[in-house]
């Protein structure tokens, strides 16, 4: 896998880094990648215990992805019938957690993750709407979802 550029800064606040040594899962994992990049200024924070390996597979394995996010709806309502704009704007608003929710991933201080784009645009064909459905912005983000 190629990887993009890292810093630390991306791991979210409250994100558990892993420094389990020997565990067979470690390559591949984000949480061990994210914990090789830890700056010598952080002396604590959220990690993964030994005893996520007690069945030996680990329990907190978060498989280290690079994935294509999208944020803003701007592009996808552009060709929406105003009939259905409001039921639509609420299906999303309930899938994504509500109408603050909503509005980080309209303004991308949230990103969809594929899967979420995926059922998004499955909505709106479900709507049928068959045209544009492409979102305002994307980015290639490491997947910390």
């Amino acid at each position: 896998m190629e990887y993009k550029s890292f810093t630390y800064n991306m791991v979210p606040p409250l994100f558990a880094v892993c420094f389990i040594e020997g565990c067979p899962q470690a390559p591949t994992c984000l949480r061990h990648f994210a914990g090789t990049f830890i700056p010598s200024v952080i002396h604590t924070g959220s990690a993964v215990y030994p005893t996520a390996l007690n069945t030996g597979k680990c329990a907190e394995f978060k498989p280290l992805r690079i994935m294509r996010g999208a944020w803003g709806f701007d592009t996808i309502f552009a060709e929406v019938k105003q009939k259905d704009s409001t039921r639509l704007r609420n299906d999303i608003k309930q899938f994504l957690g509500g109408h603050g929710t909503y509005y980080r991933y309209y303004n991308g201080s949230r990103l969809l993750t594929p899967e979420q784009q995926e059922w998004i645009i499955s909505l709106f064909r479900n709507y049928g709407y068959t045209d544009n459905l492409t979102f305002d912005h994307y980015e290639d983000v490491y997947d910390f979802s």
